[in-house]
């Protein structure tokens, strides 16, 4: 069988200049710009607002950031990778983490009236699965509960993928373990010492099953314990729950869900040892149709963690997000425009669609698996950098090569002519400016084949 090639991987970056909670800026200019084409592996990394590569991770520099590691197969395969851990505790680092991690640029809504975007989107509609963890500027939410009584064993919107989509998105994050084990294997109190174990909140020492004397944060020695129950009332002080105007939204938000004393966020749910038993820290009423649940992850702000929790029905209307007084679902970060993304859900096939309405940061969904680049253009997210990826023909390869070839030389000689007329200091200049660019010819260690084209 031929090894020959008939494939290789075009790749446009953009990196927004500033760096800021793992933000791209969709209506900035301030970018910095990479065409690329790849034939074989190689790990693609972030130094600073350049793009490199690199063929081994053990090569990559203490500044630099692993952004894809593109592995080529047999018969034209690229697969691009960061791999994304399961079952993880949902602390600051590993949240913060994920920015880093590749993301599905959400495709906009066409009549929305917001024209500033600096990029035209082509990916596929995105129907989403349970478990999902969704992006919107800076914010995070993790799809926990998805319930739809109409569907058999209750499934989640994971029904077959579209057959009119070149990459099926969709089945990647299908069936997917949840990214972060959000019930907390919390340790209850055993000694029955009355002097060094007792609730912080209320000094007591009982200790009964239904109101467990539990360590839930890092608080050590005498103010370790708490009661269930005390720490349920504290935060039940601190609660706000808003309904939007069509009564299909209830928002519970804690704008301080931590400990008082440590400031470890506590979890909003929890389990003794090896208990089954679970306990909620805010009690939550579900509705008796289809709904979801999405939970904010950690949002640290002076110290205090945001917790919100966003109880949605499932009806014929749609459902609209964003900071804005009129959003159906208000998030009050300045990282999330005023009309930010919606959702519409489809009764009769039970799917769910999130879309975004063209968003200053846009709206992204984790892939949590290894993606295949086909033909047709994807567009993809990796904290401050933008990237277009898809596969290439070898008449077009060759057709870009002979361009560059011809562009380098006409340039060469143009440099040339210049330094026989210029002066020293000139001819310094026009050296060091020949030196930013690459040779296409090139067959070293930057982006295979074509060398790096930077704009």
């Amino acid at each position: 069988m031929s090894s020959e090639k008939h494939f290789v991987l075009s790749l446009y970056t953009r990196t927004w200049v500033r760096d800021s909670h793992g933000l791209y800026d969709y209506e900035s200019s301030q970018t910095r710009n990479l065409n690329a084409v790849l034939a074989d592996s190689v790990i693609i990394a972030r130094k600073k607002h350049e793009i490199k590569t690199v063929t081994a991770k053990n090569e990559m520099q203490p500044d630099e950031e692993m952004l894809i590691d593109v592995k080529y197969e047999k018969n034209d395969r690229y697969i691009l990778e960061n791999p994304v851990e399961i079952m993880m505790e949902p602390s600051e680092k590993n949240i913060t983490d994920l920015s880093n991690k590749i993301w599905y640029v959400l495709k906009q809504e066409e009549n929305n009236g917001n024209n500033q975007q600096t990029i035209t989107n082509t990916n596929d509609d995105y129907y989403l699965c349970k478990n999902d963890i969704i992006k919107l500027g800076r914010v995070k939410y993790a799809l926990n509960e998805i319930h739809i009584p109409s569907k058999e064993n209750n499934i989640d919107i994971d029904l077959p993928p579209n057959s009119n989509s070149d990459y099926n998105i969709e089945s990647i994050n299908m069936n997917s373990q949840p990214v972060f084990n959000f019930i907390f294997q919390a340790k209850q109190c055993e000694s029955i010492n009355e002097d060094e174990n007792l609730c912080k909140i209320c000094y007591g020492n009982s200790n009964e099953s239904s109101n467990p004397l539990v360590h839930l944060c890092n608080c050590q020695g005498g103010i370790r314990f708490a009661h269930y129950f005390c720490i349920k009332k504290w935060m039940e002080t601190k609660l706000v729950i808003k309904e939007n105007e069509k009564k299909t939204v209830k928002s519970f938000n804690i704008k301080a869900f931590n400990c008082e004393i440590c400031k470890v966020p506590y979890p909003f749910s929890f389990r003794i040892d090896n208990n089954n038993e679970r306990f909620d820290l805010i009690e939550i009423e579900r509705p008796e149709n289809d709904y979801i649940i999405l939970e904010s992850l950690n949002q640290v702000k002076e110290n205090s963690n945001i917790k919100s929790i966003h109880v949605i029905q499932l009806t014929d209307d749609c459902i609209t997000i964003g900071r804005g007084h009129e959003s159906d679902v208000r998030i009050n970060d300045i990282s999330v425009s005023r009309s930010h993304a919606k959702l519409q859900y489809d009764k009769n096939s039970g799917r769910l669609l999130l879309r975004d309405l063209k968003s200053k940061f846009g709206t992204l969904v984790l892939l949590k698996k290894p993606l295949t680049i086909k033909e047709r253009k994807i567009h993809l997210q990796i904290g401050r950098t933008y990237i277009e990826a898809s596969l290439m023909g070898m008449k077009e390869f060759e057709k870009l090569k002979k361009e560059k070839r011809t562009k380098h030389h006409a340039q060469q000689e143009n440099n040339n002519n210049n330094n026989m007329n210029n002066n020293n200091n000139m001819n310094n200049n026009n050296n060091n400016d020949n030196n930013n660019n690459v040779d296409p010819n090139s067959q070293g260690n930057s982006l295979a084949m074509t060398g790096l084209i930077q704009k």
